[in-house]
């Protein structure tokens, strides 16, 4: 039941090289700010770009050693044809490292389509009115490469498939609230990192069978003290599960790979591109773009309705915006009586072990 998921992440470059001898076309994606639906609307199946676990060698040639991890783990994938399968990449406006990626992958890897999109940090009216005329070139973009018009129509349908997907796994997180969570934090990035690789169809079918069953199983995670875990992206679980380990249970998240993803519906009762447009500009902000007073609202919230004890930073080393934002949230998250830990850790494989006494230190007191 739940292995299905973890399946997906694990063989998620096998199936798609499936999809792609099926007739299917592939893109990959950098970041939650590009607007899926209109990938789906056009008949290519979106995945998102994650990187891997093996060692990087061929980018660290590129990309000097301060680059996160993360961008580098992806790019050396890339120059490893790891994502050859792929017939187009697509980049957001969000950090430095990203931004610089567009050029250099798009120099020495030569997928057929490169694209970008351009999501403003500033909230104004002014500002929504570019990121929708923004959302309307990338379709035109795409529109171009394929030879061929995205309808509205297509786009509605697109629209109706995503945000049932978002409600089935907004209900998953809803198990989680109960005092005795059905479903392990570890389970959980597992579920939602699966639904950025997988067709959102068959996905959503997973988790309406998941959602009918879960109350039978008969091996649920052990309680704990409840954390929420706040971050970027994280695909290696290990950090997750030493948490769970050492006497922690998440409960929920503030993750780029978590409820960011999902949290917000496209409102159907806008014409589809403006309210496309509109989900992606006034989602749960991410800290590449926005002030960070809006995402501490999310994560106080969360905080009340998971009854959430701690929060656990994990934050990848030489991810500017989200250091950049942590001293602000940790201080308020603080000024909450809100017990908090940063880790700093690393996209690939790296020693956990140092970091395991912290976390075990860090529960005790809590306990």
């Amino acid at each position: 039941m739940i292995k299905a998921f973890e399946d997906l992440v694990s063989n998620r470059h096998d199936n798609a090289i499936k999809w792609k001898n099926m007739g299917k076309s592939v893109f990959g994606y950098f970041c939650t700010y590009v607007p899926e639906e209109i990938i789906h609307a056009a008949g290519i199946i979106p995945v998102r770009m994650m990187g891997g676990s093996d060692d990087i060698t061929l980018a660290d040639v590129h990309l000097p050693s301060y680059v996160c991890s993360f961008a580098r783990s992806c790019y050396d994938q890339g120059l490893k044809g790891v994502y050859s399968y792929l017939d187009g990449v697509i980049f957001p406006c969000t950090c430095d490292t990203i931004i610089a990626l567009y050029s250099i992958w798009k120099a020495d890897i030569k997928t057929p389509y490169v694209g970008f999109v351009d999501p403003l940090c500033a909230k104004t009216e002014t500002a929504k009115k570019y990121f929708r005329e923004e959302v309307a070139r990338f379709k035109e973009s795409l529109e171009s490469f394929l030879g061929g018009e995205i309808s509205d129509t297509s786009l509605q349908k697109s629209i109706e498939i995503y945000n049932a997907n978002r409600r089935l796994l907004k209900e998953v997180y809803e198990l989680r609230r109960s005092s005795h969570p059905p479903i392990s934090g570890v389970e959980a990035l597992d579920i939602v990192k699966s639904s950025m690789l997988t067709p959102k169809e068959e996905h959503s079918r997973l988790l309406e069978n998941l959602l009918n069953k879960i109350s039978e199983r008969d091996d649920p995670p052990e309680s704990g003290v409840r954390i929420l875990v706040s971050g970027s992206v994280i695909y290696d679980p290990e950090i997750l599960r030493m948490i769970e380990n050492s006497g922690g249970l998440i409960v929920t998240d503030d993750l780029c790979t978590g409820t960011r993803y999902f949290w917000d519906l496209v409102n159907t009762n806008l014409p589809p591109l403006t309210g496309i447009a509109d989900r992606y500009y006034e989602r749960i902000p991410c800290p590449c773009n926005y002030s960070p007073e809006r995402r501490l609202e999310h994560i106080l919230s969360l905080i009340r309705d998971y009854n959430v004890e701690a929060v656990v930073f994990t934050l990848q080393k030489f991810c500017d915006p989200h250091l950049f934002d942590y001293p602000f949230i940790g201080e308020s998250l603080k000024e909450a009586e809100i017990s908090t830990l940063l880790l700093e850790t690393e996209h690939v494989s790296s020693p956990l072990g140092p970091l395991k006494t912290r976390i075990e230190a860090f529960l005790e007191t809590i306990q």
